[in-house]
């Protein structure tokens, strides 16, 4: 009787623990799946810096972090581009990952909070800064200094300090000695020989011009690339734009490339376009050298949306020409290739005029060099081509 109450008590024990059990859980308010999976993937070890995934309904990114790499939950996807996958930062209390993209781009993923006691120590968004967050989408802005906008102005000041500093001090130093130099020696040379210098001068004068050999560099007549003449790469074209590509002979599209010397700007600011009539198929596939041009033009008669990036191209009117358009695949990798020359781009994606399907096309990462096919949707920079 005594063992048969005790098993009844030790019975009755387990069940109200279990019910006390069950009422924690309900009464806890936690009931969302995500926030459950958030706590079931946070603070544990993953392999691939940047990868993101779902578990479940919860997005989580891969952290670079020491000694091991972390998942951290996934609060939200920005536009703002990263420099590497893995790497993180902490800007007013929110922490960050950079992340591969559904579009294979390299973007900052805002994180969820995580739990202090899940591994002491382990950096992550303040609770605090978080519920800020929540109700001010704004907290956390593209200009902080560790986003990679910073990179664009210093790549053009270098270049822009570099031609001036070289070349300009070594031209005028150079023609200037020179040209006193040369100059003086004849004014000792008719006080002794005074028959022999005027015999010998007039007669080497004017020789140099009839030849053709080296006319001044204001003579108007002179050939050079933007007027005719033979181009390299890093010259000024006839559109005004800087050269950098040559066929080597003429094609059926010319023989040299020329690229505008800025991206398409609005009020003096570049600015990001949409690839254009998202959802339609166009069939312009075409990626090689000399395909730009028709695909621009093919993409005009397909698509009336005003505001695109292969319509910006071709309505850019530099040196007074009317025939530039949007890269194709392989002339913008041209173009990333010779970006130095070329100069002014940003560590930032730019679109070709090669479509990839439907809704992706061909664009490019100025900061990695990868090319990807991402999304007509999304915004990327326009970098106008002429061929010649």
């Amino acid at each position: 009787m005594n063992q048969f109450l005790s098993n009844k008590i030790i019975a009755g024990i387990v069940a109200l623990a279990l019910l006390v059990g069950v009422g924690v859980l309900v009464s806890s308010g936690d009931t969302s799946s995500t926030t459950r999976n958030a706590a079931l993937v946070a603070a544990t070890p993953c392999t691939k810096p940047g990868q993101v995934t779902k578990v479940s309904k919860q997005s989580v990114v891969c952290a670079a972090l020491s000694p091991k790499n972390i998942w951290y939950p996934v609060f939200q996807e920005k536009k703002w581009i990263c420099a590497k996958l893995g790497i993180t930062r902490k800007q007013n209390g929110i922490f960050s990952v950079c992340g591969k993209s559904k579009s294979s781009k390299k973007r900052w993923f805002l994180t969820k909070p995580v739990m202090a006691s899940s591994n002491p120590g382990l950096p992550t968004t303040d609770q605090d800064a978080f519920i800020k967050l929540t109700t001010n989408p704004e907290l956390i802005v593209e200009t902080s200094p560790t986003t990679p906008l910073a990179l664009a102005p210093t790549t053009e000041t270098t270049l822009a300090a570099t031609t001036e500093t070289t070349l300009t001090p070594t031209t005028e130093t150079t023609l200037a000695a020179t040209t006193e130099t040369s100059s003086s020696t004849p004014v000792s040379t008719p006080a002794s020989t005074p028959a022999s210098t005027p015999a010998s001068t007039p007669a080497s004068t004017p020789a140099l011009p009839s030849l053709g050999v080296m006319p001044g560099a204001g003579d108007p007549t002179a050939l050079t690339c933007a007027r005719g003449g033979t181009c390299k790469v890093g010259d000024v074209g006839p559109g005004g734009g800087i050269v950098f590509y040559d066929a080597g002979t003429t094609k059926t599209w010319g023989r040299y490339l020329e690229a505008a010397p800025t991206d398409y700007q609005v009020n003096g600011l570049r600015y990001r376009l949409g690839w254009g009539c998202y959802m339609v198929l166009k069939n312009i596939t075409a990626t090689a050298i000399g395909t730009g041009k028709a695909n621009t033009a093919e993409i005009l008669d397909l698509c009336d949306e005003p505001s695109i990036a292969a319509r910006v191209a071709a309505n850019y009117r530099g040196g007074g020409k009317s025939d530039w358009f949007l890269p194709s695949k392989d002339e913008l990798n041209l173009m990333y290739t010779k970006r130095v020359a070329i100069g002014g781009f940003a560590a930032e994606f730019y679109w070709s005029s090669s479509e990839y399907s439907a809704s992706f096309a061909w664009d490019q990462d100025f900061l990695s060099g990868d090319q990807s096919s991402t999304n007509g949707n999304d915004a990327s920079y326009v970098r106008p081509v002429r061929a010649f």
